[in-house]
């Protein structure tokens, strides 16, 4: 009689825990076995009444039970093949994998150490070795025995697999990229792995290596949705990196990649009109809000930055519905509120532009901008004493603000107080030596002076 060998290679470690979470059920005969199993396993049981001895009937009796989940029926067959010849690898394979479904781990070790005893050429024995030793949580020890299966198959993409997963539970992400792409060489169609080597190129920071991968998984599946989505990620934060360092070109194809990817992603479409907006591409910005708007028409950002693209086209009353849209939709948006009081500014509406920056500096006090801002208005509004308060405030938090000190300077002057003035001018003029408004009013003051001078000489001569 003919002998039937399955092997078994374990691979997804790591989706099962290392097996600590699989629990197997092992059903009746009459509920699980498959119906033509059932048939053969009629056949196998009737020959070993026939003939209790025959070690081919057991095996293949083990491999069918085992097939059926039917695991403590398979353990006493292999058990039986070794009792008849005690040097039957194949029958200890066999009973190691059948312990590793029921994580019986020291049992399975045992078992696929007396395999590899007898025979010591077997990747698959040696990669089932360490799924055993993983499943017990001796990883160095699993690591070894896959390491061992690539010595007899380098090819073998499931012990390279395994020891990525490994190497990454480990920290070791150098490593665990190096097995990950053996692995992939090996096997070139496997999207769950090739899913993880990408998401591990991501949390090594090399974000190209990780979208060449998935753009290998979309080369297999063009229509992976997660890969999709992880792709259109990847290209946004290289286009918000791309922005930041000034390459405008270079971030809109970026961003435009994402969106091939994925056509409704709103953060993009908002991004995007960021960098229109400093290209001064005015009109694709307020249209690339418009549909980020679209997508979604409760996202504040969108209306915030719309807001913005109005004021640079200076349609105030569209800019002041935008930012207001975005009020509503958060009325703590310290940014709407501070673009609120800009376009009051620039329509002369001074009171509301300085409730809008009151509104703004109640959540957000430090904001250097609105403060300035604020106290420009003052200035104008010719409360002086207030933007005073608001220029100390910025030189306190910081020191380094030249346009502070100049407009410190002109409050001082409009007191009256031309030397505190002076003082003032020349310090915006040691921070920032190129401010022309300080310059200018610096050589004021001096003239101011001069001319009190003057008036304070012709005053003491006593006429005859």
């Amino acid at each position: 009689m003919r002998r039937h060998f399955i092997k078994y290679i374990y691979s997804g470690i790591f989706s099962i825990s290392f097996f600590l979470c699989l629990k197997v059920a092992i059903p009746s005969p009459a509920e699980s076995i498959d119906t033509r199993d059932s048939e053969i396993i009629k056949k196998y049981q009737k020959i070993i009444l026939e003939e209790p001895s025959n070690l081919n009937a057991h095996f293949n009796l083990g491999i069918l039970y085992y097939r059926n989940a039917l695991f403590d029926e398979a353990v006493r067959e292999f058990r039986k093949v070794l009792d008849i010849n005690p040097n039957d690898s194949e029958a200890y394979y066999n009973l190691g994998n059948v312990f590793n479904k029921k994580n019986l781990f020291d049992d399975a070790i045992d078992s696929y150490k007396k395999a590899t005893a007898i025979n010591s050429n077997d990747a698959g024995i040696f990669h089932n070795l360490g799924n055993a030793y993983a499943g017990k949580g001796m990883i160095d020890d699993a690591i070894s025995s896959y390491k061992k299966a690539i010595e007899i198959n380098p090819n073998l993409a499931e012990s390279h697999k395994s020891i990525a997963y490994l190497y990454k539970k480990k920290g070791q992400t150098s490593e665990s990229i190096q097995s990950f792409e053996k692995a992939a060489k090996s096997n070139s169609k496997d999207i769950p792995m090739l899913l993880d080597l990408a998401s591990t190129y991501e949390s090594n920071g090399s974000q190209d290596r990780a979208i060449l991968t998935y753009k290998r998984i979309l080369s297999i599946d063009p229509n992976h949705k997660d890969t999709k989505n992880r792709l259109a990620m990847l290209y946004n934060n290289k286009g918000v990196s791309l922005a930041l360092l000034g390459k405008s070109d270079e971030a809109i194809s970026a961003y435009k990649e994402a969106l091939q990817n994925k056509e409704d992603f709103k953060e993009v479409y908002n991004n995007l009109g960021a960098v229109y907006v400093d290209k001064e591409m005015i009109d694709d910005a307020i249209a690339t809000y418009k549909k980020a708007i679209e997508i979604s028409p409760n996202f504040g950002e969108a209306y915030n930055n719309l807001g913005v693209a109005f004021t640079k086209k200076k349609n105030y009353d569209e800019a002041i519905s935008a930012f207001k849209k975005t009020l509503s939709l958060n009325k703590n948006h310290a940014g709407a509120h501070f673009n609120l009081g800009v376009v009051y500014s620039e329509k002369g509406m001074t009171s509301e532009a300085i409730d809008e920056y009151n509104e703004a500096l109640r959540l957000t006090p430090n904001d250097l901008s609105t403060l300035y801002n604020r106290g420009v208005l003052y200035i104008q509004s010719g409360r002086l004493n207030d933007a005073t308060a608001d220029m100390k405030k910025i030189i306190e938090i910081n020191p380094k603000v030249s346009a502070a000190y100049h407009k410190l300077g002109a409050v001082y002057q409009k007191q009256g107080q031309i030397d505190e003035a002076i003082a003032e001018y020349k310090r915006a003029l040691e921070i920032s030596p190129d401010l022309k408004e300080a310059l200018t009013s610096l050589e004021e003051a001096y003239r101011l002076k001069e001319k009190k001078a003057k008036n304070q000489g012709s005053r003491g001569i006593k006429k005859r």
